[in-house]
């Protein structure tokens, strides 16, 4: 691409982002697949800087910009999780780009959050859960973040929905304790930390369409904004309060909502 073609691809992202209502939320938590603009031929660092200033500006002043770091595939191993230095594992690389630009990245070894901007800092002090109360999820809700879904369908990438099964209770999951190695600057240390996970006994299985009902809704109410940037690139937002509500009122009416049938509980065991 040619640098006008590249200053064309920018002004459509911009005003894809505005369609998008980030000129009206100062604070954005972004999940995204950017599998769709691998055939444009310029470099991938300049695709990820590009996203990022365009997303900056979209916002304006005071923004924060979070984004998944997750490493679960430390989950159940003795590899220490360096709150600076671990990569994310499977969070694509705008995640990563986020998380390496200097970010304050939350205290769990599999499920972390990592921000940059204004409000980055509610990240220092979050509970040894994955999810529920003091989690980040729990912090972002409570600062109306709004949830950007860029190259996915938020239906296929929407962690919250296991805040919500957390703050539920829901009969098909337990939290679990994981003691693991902690690293920060040079000192290793070991602590408990808690997730929430499903119980082996139970053969719970995930809805086929997985949240799909929770957005259909979100549609119908018209909270889920949509558009497609000239690339053919799809992306997504929603409030994440508004995404909490509907799926709580889904859960409330049916605690396994989320699953494909019920499961058999029966041989549970006592934890």
């Amino acid at each position: 691409m040619n640098e006008l073609q590249i200053k064309n691809f920018e002004k459509d992202l911009f005003s894809s982002l505005i369609k998008l209502k980030l000129n009206k939320n100062k604070n954005v938590y972004i999940t995204s697949n950017l599998t769709k603009i691998s055939r444009f031929r310029f470099s991938k660092e300049k695709k990820l800087n590009l996203f990022y200033e365009c997303i900056k500006k979209s916002i304006g002043k005071n923004y924060s910009i979070f984004v998944p770091s997750a490493t679960l595939n430390l989950c159940n191993t003795s590899i220490p999780f360096d709150l600076e230095h671990t990569p994310s594992d499977k969070m694509g690389p705008f995640a990563e780009y986020i998380r390496l630009k200097k970010s304050i990245r939350s205290l769990h070894p599999f499920w972390s959050i990592s921000g940059l901007g204004k409000n980055a800092k509610i990240l220092k002090k979050v509970s040894k859960h994955a999810y529920g109360y003091g989690s980040p999820w729990s912090k972002m809700l409570e600062l109306d973040f709004l949830q950007l879904n860029i190259g996915m369908h938020p239906s296929k990438a929407v962690t919250l929905v296991h805040h919500v099964e957390t703050l539920m209770g829901v009969p098909y999951r337990y939290n679990k304790t994981f003691k693991h190695k902690i690293k920060i600057k040079n000192k290793i240390y070991e602590d408990n930390f808690f997730q929430s996970v499903f119980f082996k006994e139970a053969n719970s299985k995930k809805k086929i369409k997985l949240n799909e009902h929770f957005f259909n809704e979100l549609k119908k109410r018209k909270k889920l904004n949509y558009t497609k940037h000239s690339s053919g690139l799809e992306m997504w937002s929603f409030k994440m309060r508004d995404f909490f509500n509907v799926a709580t009122e889904f859960f409330v009416k049916d605690i396994y909502t989320y699953l494909e049938f019920e499961p058999d509980l029966k041989n549970i065991s006592e934890y």
